[in-house]
């Protein structure tokens, strides 16, 4: 798995540009985990705006590594929003 896109791995493979994906899912709501992996596969992979789809144990490292750079954060019972976004 790659974090950062280089010549070999697009951008929409990589964790970074995954990350921008769910970001721009969440906006400035929260959602159930699973609520994010089907909208994730309905609005990018159903549409080819992500041209490879990524598998679900991609998802939840995407989502691991956005937690553990403060992108999300997470209430009770897999809730997630946007941690960079107040309201």
């Amino acid at each position: 798995m790659m974090i950062l896109p280089n010549k070999y791995i697009s951008i929409s493979e990589s964790l970074v540009g995954l990350s921008a994906c769910i970001l721009d899912i969440l906006g400035t709501d929260c959602y159930e985990i699973e609520y994010v992996w089907d909208r994730l596969n309905k609005q990018y992979v159903e549409t080819d705006i992500i041209r490879y789809a990524p598998s679900y144990s991609k998802f939840i490292l995407t989502i691991s590594y956005m937690y553990l750079s403060k992108m999300i954060n997470y209430k009770e019972k897999g809730v997630i929003f946007n941690e960079n976004i107040t309201t």
